[in-house]
């Protein structure tokens, strides 16, 4: 595609997103001029949404980094000079022989997370790299973690109701999740359940977009989301709205939850939620009373202490009505799993020569860049912006300061933390390389092919990591423990 000058051709939105949609690309003299939905796509069916359509102002943004650059003022100050590839590999590959054998190996730490969501990008080849090389592990925990667990706790798989089902839902409870912004055709799905007599209710702690589309907005007080989950179990029980022979068959604990929920009266779980008590009568009345009920699980209401098991008590509620007997029923919080890959095939954990190696939380990484026990001595930044997503901010800003950190950092974009790197490498857009696409809402993968040229000296991250110029057949020379002084 990257060799015809004009056309329309199929491509896939990166970003960070569950409905991963189906994209048309529309090509004049070899750049894109216009960014479309695909109406072939089996879900997304031509629906985009305004800042995929506007994807062509981040690719040919003006300041876009299109080079590999090296730092020549102080750090924070984004003062660079254009350098060569073959002096960026030759001077990242130099550091990182010198730190091995004088810190080990561990003493380097990639920190990435899904600012592109190809599956090579970023969960393929750049691990390959890292592991091979035997740096530090990451923690991605900065987005779902606590949820996804509270989910598997239940569920055992990280995958849930059909998005194409949810049509034939009566009742849809969106839990904690803004979906009018963040799942736009998860709202069309809802929109031809109502159509067919559905009624859409939403809680949440403000009256967001979704909120206002709903048919009954619930707020209730943050971080109080598992209160109301126990307190409609509580009436469920009380009134026989369970579905016994499903609980007997199908789950563990039952009785041991039919007595604990005992004490979340209605009255008890209105003043923890701030929530009427016959608000939640009404709200267990429509649920457990549902034919068929589909609740969506946002991730808003996962971050909070008690993240994980506000969603492990939700998750529960569809087992209590036999939801998950029917077709459209159920919960869901992530389907990623119904996508999930051969990941030992692509990111090689075999290659690594320190298999015990420690994990670094990403959550964390202010604090450990402040560790002087087994000093974290580089960092190698992609897909991510640490500065402006990690808590802790300026314990984050201190340790990206430190002299003695080497910083690299893979990007489209000058970002905050790209400022603090000593090379900055210019990286691809999506539309520029070849990679694969899943989804953690629907269940299709789907192939991006090039469809325009690399723009400068721009690479992808499975194409750019200094493996290719490392010397792995003298790996024994560079021991992954440091050097005894």
């Amino acid at each position: 595609m990257i060799h015809q000058q004009d056309g329309v051709f199929p491509a896939v939105c990166p970003l960070d997103c569950p409905d991963t949609c189906g994209l048309l690309l529309h090509k004049e003299n070899g750049r894109i001029v216009k960014v479309t939905g695909d109406p072939n796509h089996p879900i997304t069916q031509g629906a985009i949404c305004n800042k995929v359509r506007n994807m062509t102002h981040r690719v040919y943004h003006p300041e876009r980094v299109l080079y590999p650059m090296r730092r020549v003022g102080p750090k924070g100050e984004g003062s660079f000079e254009r350098i060569s590839w073959n002096e960026a590999v030759q001077e990242i590959t130099g550091r990182y022989k010198r730190l091995i054998e004088e810190h080990g190996s561990e003493s380097i730490l990639p920190y990435s997370f899904y600012g592109n969501m190809g599956i090579l990008s970023v969960d393929g080849m750049d691990r390959r790299f890292f592991n091979r090389l035997g740096a530090s592990r990451l923690k991605q925990s900065i987005c779902n973690s606590a949820g996804n667990e509270g989910w598997m706790s239940v569920m055992g798989f990280n995958g849930g109701t059909v998005p194409e089902d949810t049509v034939l839902a009566d009742v849809i409870i969106v839990w904690g999740g803004n979906i009018v912004s963040t799942n736009m055709h998860q709202v069309v799905l809802a929109e031809k359940a109502r159509k067919a007599g559905a009624q859409v209710i939403v809680i949440d702690v403000h009256k967001n977009q979704t909120g206002q589309w709903s048919d009954w907005f619930i707020p209730l007080f943050p971080g109080t989301d598992a209160a109301l989950a126990v307190g409609l179990m509580h009436i469920m029980f009380r009134d026989g709205m369970v579905h016994e022979e499903f609980l007997q068959s199908y789950t563990l604990g039952y009785e041991e939850l039919r007595e604990h929920v005992k004490a979340y009266t209605p009255e008890h779980v209105s003043r923890i939620t701030g929530i009427p008590a016959a608000d939640i009568e009404k709200l267990a009345e429509v649920y457990g009373r549902a034919n068929v009920s589909y609740i969506h699980i946002g991730n808003g209401l996962q971050h909070h202490d008690n993240g994980g098991l506000t969603v492990r008590s939700i998750a529960s509620l569809p087992a209590l009505t036999g939801q998950w007997l029917k077709r459209g029923g159920g919960a869901a919080k992530s389907n990623g799993g119904y996508n999930s890959m051969d990941s030992e095939a692509l990111e090689r954990p075999d290659l690594r020569p320190n298999p015990d190696a420690r994990t670094i939380n990403m959550n964390r990484i202010g604090a450990a860049l402040a560790m002087t026990e087994r000093p974290i001595k580089s960092v190698f930044v992609y897909c991510s912006n640490p500065l402006v997503v990690a808590p802790d901010t300026e314990r984050v800003r201190a340790g990206f300061a430190r002299e003695d950190l080497f910083t690299v950092v893979h990007d489209l974009f000058m970002t905050d933390t790209a400022k603090y790197a000593d090379i900055v490498l210019p990286a691809t857009s999506s539309f520029e390389n070849t990679d694969i696409f899943g989804s953690y809402w629907h269940q299709y993968i789907q192939l991006q092919e090039p469809v325009i040229r690399r723009l400068g000296r721009a690479r992808a991250m499975s194409s750019c990591s200094p493996c290719w110029a490392w010397p792995w057949d003298s790996w024994s020379q560079h021991s992954k423990r440091p050097r005894k002084r």
